[in-house]
């Protein structure tokens, strides 16, 4: 009679490690995904500034458990997106307008180093994939498209600092990223600097595309000059507005 194999003790040791794993990964992709819709909610301005964001309520929103929601809530904190208080509840920070000058800067800075890179190290097939981003903006710029536009005009971005291959400016990048974004949401775009914007982006193509780095570095600054421009324009025009007669 056969008799099945019983496992050892170490085997079982393994197994069970395995296991552990695997919780531990789906535990990790449950806090990517929890800080991911967040971000995108708070960057939308769906979760408004000011807003008291409740675990529970979240994580019935977001369908997950509330530990990722916790930790969720540590990582948005890091980038400036939430406020812990001290009673423990956390709140949508508040956008500090005298602040975007600085991120804008810092932005400004890092987009422009990599882009000087990206003209030394990024490949053929990343200078394709640009190039059909950039027809890409220009149609969406062309059907008056604005979500669309600003979800390809971040992948160009994006695009540009990853051809760089500089793992520390990447993680810098990323790090600062969120803000900004959440700037430019919060800003209107006029339909002057808009084709400003377009025109901006195709000189910087065919910069990146001739691996032109000195012209690629002119540009970049120039692109977030009239950016920061726009912004602050904005912030003052809204200003204005608000004060009451």
């Amino acid at each position: 009679m056969a008799v099945a194999p019983t496992p050892s003790a170490g085997s079982e040791m393994v197994e069970t490690t395995v296991e552990e794993t695997k919780a531990e990964g789906r535990k990790g992709f449950r806090h990517t995904d929890a800080v991911s819709l967040l971000r995108h909610l708070i960057e939308i301005g769906e979760l408004a500034p000011g807003e008291r964001l409740r675990e529970i309520a979240i994580s019935q929103r977001l369908g997950m458990s509330r530990t990722p929601v916790r930790e969720a809530f540590r990582t948005l904190a890091a980038e400036g997106l939430v406020d812990l208080l001290p009673n423990r509840s956390v709140v949508v920070s508040e956008i500090d307008r005298s602040e975007i000058a600085n991120v804008f800067g810092v932005l400004g800075v890092l987009e422009g180093l990599a882009a000087v890179q990206a003209c030394e190290r990024m490949s053929d097939a990343e200078i394709v994939l640009l190039g059909t981003l950039q027809e890409t903006l220009e149609r969406y710029y062309g059907a008056f498209d604005r979500e669309n536009y600003v979800n390809t005009n971040r992948r160009i971005h994006e695009v540009i600092v990853e051809a760089s291959h500089n793992s520390a400016l990447i993680a810098a990048w990323r790090t600062i990223l969120p803000r900004a974004d959440r700037a430019r949401n919060a800003n209107n775009i006029n339909r002057n600097r808009w084709t400003e914007a377009v025109y901006e982006h195709r000189m910087i193509y065919t910069a990146i595309a001739q691996r032109d780095g000195a012209r690629m570095a002119d540009l970049m600054n120039e692109h977030f000059r009239n950016g920061l421009a726009n912004a602050e324009a904005t912030s003052a025009a809204e200003a204005a507005s608000s004060i009451k007669p």
